[in-house]
C-alpha cells in the first residue's frame, strides 16, 4: 500500500492545518490569556502543543493505514462489517481517511470524557511551560513591589483632580508614604498613564485597551469612590482636634490597605498590556519605567544573537580559506570541489558555534552547572554541556545534509538512506562537539577576564583541546592510530595532507573560539558588581524567604543598612554608585517579598546609619561594631546575602581597596564563616590577586 500518495498526503495537509487552528483556539480560550505572558514565550509554547497535536493526529492516521484490519475488527464488534461495493465508499474507507481523524481531534478530543481529560492535561502541561497565567501575575507583583515615583510633570494634574474630588492634600501628606494622601496620588498618577495610553497614538495599546473597557470602567468607579473616602477622612482631620484619635489611626489604616489592592489592580491591568503590547524585554522594561516605577534591572548572561553569527562565520572563513590554500596549487579546485568546502564549512562552523552556545548554556539554567552556586568545579555540569552539544551537532548535521541530499532530486526514500550512510562514518565529528561543550565550560569558569594573557592562554588551551579531539574525529574516521576507521577502506585518506587540514582547521577554530567565547561570556556575566548579588538572590529567593520570615521585625533592616554602610564608608565617602547598587539590591529583595520594610526605608536606614558615625566622629568604618550582623550567624543563606551585598557595593567604583577588603573580612568573621570560601564565593579572589595570596 502506498502510504504517501498525492492525494493522501494532500489530505494529511489539509487535517493537519484544521488541528492546528482548532489548537490555536483551545490554547487562547479565554483570549486573555494573549496578554498573561511574554509573546515568544506564548507563540513558542502553541508551536509546541500544535506540534504534538498534530504528531497524534499523523500517528492515528498512519496506523489506521498500515492496521486496516484494526479498523475492520472495531467495525465487526458494531456489527458493521464493512462489504465489497464498487464506486462507493466504504465505512472502512472513510474511517481511515485523514479528514475523518481530523474530525475526531477538533470534535471529540475536547468533548468525549476520557479523551477531554487527556487533551486538558496536555493543555495545562503547555500552558504551565508558557507561564499562563503565572507571568503576568508575577509581573504585577514585581511593580507593586518596586519603588514608585510621582513625575513632577504630573503634580497639575493631581492638583486638578484633587480639587474636582475636593480633596485638600496638604504638602507634608504628599511626602509622606505611609499617609493616605500619598496612596491617593500615586494611583491618580498610575490612572494618568492608562488614560494616556488608552488614548495614545499606538494603535496596539488603544486596540488592548478598548478590550478592557469594563475593567476600566470598573477601576475608575473604585477610583471615584476612594477620593470620596479620602476628601471626607481629610474635611474630618482638619476639623479635629490637634491630637489623632484612635478611630482616626484605623480610618487611615483602613485607606491605605483599599488603597493598595486598588493600586494592585492597576499593577495587574498594566502588566496584562505591556505583555500584550511590548515584544522585547528591553521594551517590557522601559514601557513599566515610563509608568514610574522602578524595577530591578536584569541583565542577560547569555551571549547574544549577534555575538554567535560572527563567530559561526568567522569559523565558516577560517574553514574555506585553509581548503582553498589547501587545494589551490595542485590545480584540484573545481566547481564541483568549491561546493563541497562550501558546504562543509557551513556544517562545521554552525556545528561549532551551537557546541560553544551548549558550553555556557546549562550555566544560567542549572545551579548544578554554575561555579557561583556549587562553589567548586562543576564537573557534572561541563559533562551535561558536552552531551547537549552532542544532541543539538546532530540534529543541525542530519537537518543540514537532508535538506542537501533533497535538494538534489533523489527523493525522500534515498535521501534519508543517504543521510544514514553518512552519519554511519561521519559521527566522530561529535568528538569535537563535546569537546568544544566541555572545553568552554570550563574555560569560562577558570578566572579573572582582566588579568594579563589571560585571552591569550584560552585560546592557546582551546586550541590544544580541539586539536586533540580533531585527531580522535580524522583518526576515527580514516583508520589512524588506534582506529580501523568508519568509512571504507577504498574512501579513507590517511595522507599527512589530509591529517594537518584536519588538525590545523582544528587548531585555529579552538584559538577563535577560546578568544572569543570566555571573554565575552565573562563580559556579560560581570559587566557590573551588581549582576553577581542579583543572580544570588534570584536563585535563593526561596531559601531567603523562609530564613527572613523567622527573624524578628527590624533586624533584617538593621542589618543590610550596617553592612552596606559600613563598606560604603570604609573609604570615607558613600557616592552615588554604592547608593545605587544598595538601592538594586533592595529593589530585587522586595520584589522577591523578602523585605518586611520598603526600599526608601533601607537607603534612608543607610545614609541614618553613616551620619550617625561621623557624629561620632568616625571618618571611617574601621572601629564601628557589627553587632546587629550578629543575630544571623545560624541563618546561612541570609548571611551570604550580607557579604555578597557588601562585595557588590565594595566593587562598584571598580576599585577594590585594601580598606574595603578589611570591613569584608570582618563581616564574614562577625557571621561566623569560613574566611576563604566566602571570598571566593562573592567574586573576591578572582576580582583581585592580592586576596589569593594572603586570605
Amino acid at each position: 500500500m502506498d502510504l504517501f500518495s498525492s492525494t493522501e498526503a494532500l489530505e494529511m495537509a489539509i487535517g493537519a492545518i484544521f488541528i492546528a487552528f482548532h489548537a490555536y483556539g483551545r490554547y487562547n480560550t479565554p483570549v486573555s490569556n494573549r496578554s498573561t505572558t511574554t509573546r515568544p514565550r506564548f507563540l513558542a509554547c502553541f508551536c509546541l502543543y500544535a506540534m504534538t497535536l498534530v504528531a497524534l493526529y499523523w500517528l492515528v492516521t498512519v496506523m489506521a493505514w498500515i492496521s486496516p484490519e484494526i479498523v475492520v475488527k472495531l467495525l465487526a464488534l458494531n456489527q458493521a462489517q464493512p462489504t465489497e461495493s464498487h464506486g462507493e465508499v466504504t465505512v472502512s474507507e472513510l474511517i481511515q481517511s485523514p479528514i475523518t481523524t481530523a474530525l475526531i481531534f477538533t470534535a471529540l478530543l475536547p468533548n468525549f470524557p476520557i479523551l477531554k481529560s487527556i487533551d486538558r492535561h496536555l493543555l495545562r502541561l503547555f500552558w504551565d511551560l508558557a507561564e499562563i497565567p503565572g507571568h503576568a501575575v508575577k509581573l504585577a507583583h514585581r511593580m507593586y513591589r518596586a519603588p514608585y515615583y510621582v513625575h513632577p510633570a504630573k503634580a497639575a494634574h493631581i492638583e486638578w483632580e484633587a480639587r474636582t474630588y475636593n480633596i485638600e492634600l496638604p504638602e507634608r501628606f504628599l511626602k509622606d508614604h505611609g499617609a493616605p494622601a500619598y496612596a491617593w496620588a500615586r494611583l491618580c498618577s498610575l490612572l494618568l498613564d492608562v488614560r494616556q495610553w488608552h488614548d495614545a497614538h499606538d494603535y496596539r495599546y488603544q486596540r488592548f485597551f478598548k478590550s478592557r473597557e469594563s475593567e476600566i470602567e470598573e477601576l475608575l468607579v473604585g477610583f471615584a469612590t476612594y477620593s470620596s473616602r479620602i476628601a471626607a477622612y481629610y474635611r474630618r482631620l482638619e476639623n479635629a482636634a490637634s491630637t489623632t484619635s484612635e478611630l482616626q489611626r484605623e480610618m487611615a489604616e483602613t485607606l491605605m490597605i483599599d488603597g493598595r489592592d486598588l493600586f494592585m489592580k492597576l499593577c495587574r491591568l498594566t502588566a496584562h498590556a505591556v505583555l500584550d503590547v511590548e515584544r522585547s524585554r528591553t521594551a517590557r522594561y522601559r514601557a513599566i519605567e515610563s509608568l514610574g516605577f522602578e524595577p530591578a534591572r536584569y541583565d542577560s548572561d547569555a551571549l547574544s544573537a549577534v555575538q554567535l553569527l560572527q563567530l559561526s562565520i568567522l569559523i565558516l572563513l577560517l574553514f574555506v580559506s585553509i581548503s582553498t590554500v589547501r587545494y589551490l596549487p595542485s590545480g584540484d579546485l573545481s566547481f564541483a570541489l568549491i561546493g563541497e568546502i562550501i558546504f562543509f564549512a557551513l556544517l562545521m562552523a554552525t556545528n561549532y558555534g551551537l557546541s560553544a552556545f551548549a558550553g555556557i548554556y546549562p550555566k544560567s539554567r542549572w545551579q548544578f552547572a554554575d561555579i557561583e552556586a556549587t562553589r567548586h568545579r562543576p564537573w557534572l555540569g561541563y559533562a551535561c554541556s558536552g552531551v547537549l552539544a552532542v544532541a543539538a551537532s546532530l540534529f543541525i548535521i542530519s537537518a543540514l545534509r537532508l535538506t542537501r541530499y533533497t535538494f538534489e532530486g533523489i527523493g525522500h526514500d534515498q535521501s534519508f538512506d543517504k543521510l544514514l550512510i553518512a552519519l554511519s562514518w561521519s559521527y566522530p565529528y561529535l568528538f569535537s562537539s563535546f569537546a568544544i561543550a566541555f572545553g568552554v565550560g570550563w574555560l569560562c569558569d577558570l578566572g579573572n577576564a582582566l588579568r594579563p594573557r589571560r585571552r591569550l592562554q584560552d585560546a592557546a588551551i582551546m586550541a590544544l583541546i580541539l586539536l586533540l579531539a580533531s585527531y580522535l574525529s580524522h583518526a576515527a574516521m580514516h583508520g589512524l592510530y588506534p582506529f580501523s576507521g568508519t568509512k571504507l577502506p577504498d574512501l579513507q585518506d590517511k595522507s599527512l595532507a589530509s591529517l594537518w587540514l584536519a588538525l590545523t582547521q582544528g587548531a585555529f577554530s579552538g584559538a577563535i573560539i577560546g578568544a572569543l567565547i570566555p571573554q565575552w561570556y565573562r563580559n556579560n556575566r560581570y559587566r557590573s558588581p551588581l549582576q553577581r548579588v542579583l543572580r544570588f538572590i534570584e536563585r535563593n529567593d526561596h531559601q531567603l524567604r523562609v530564613e527572613a520570615g523567622k527573624l524578628d521585625p527590624g533586624i533584617l533592616k538593621k542589618a543590610l543598612t550596617t553592612s552596606a554602610a559600613a563598606v560604603a564608608l570604609a573609604d570615607g565617602v558613600l557616592d552615588e554608585p554604592e547608593r545605587e547598587i544598595f538601592r538594586n539590591c533592595l529593589i530585587k529583595l522586595s520584589e522577591k517579598g523578602v523585605l518586611d520594610f520598603g526600599v526608601d526605608e533601607g537607603i534612608n536606614g543607610m545614609a541614618a546609619t553613616i551620619q550617625h558615625w561621623r557624629s561620632e566622629n568616625l571618618e571611617s568604618s574601621e572601629g564601628v561594631a557589627l553587632i546587629e550582623l550578629q543575630p544571623l550567624r545560624n541563618r546561612l543563606i541570609i548571611a551570604e546575602l550580607m557579604i555578597q551585598t557588601a562585595s557588590a557595593i565594595a566593587h562598584a567604583d571598580g576599585v577594590f581597596r585594601e580598606a574595603e577588603q578589611q570591613i569584608l573580612r570582618r563581616i564574614i568573621g562577625t557571621l561566623n564563616l569560613d574566611m576563604k570560601t566566602e571570598m571566593e564565593a562573592c567574586g573576591a579572589v578572582q576580582c583581585d590577586d592580592f586576596l589569593l595570596k594572603h586570605v
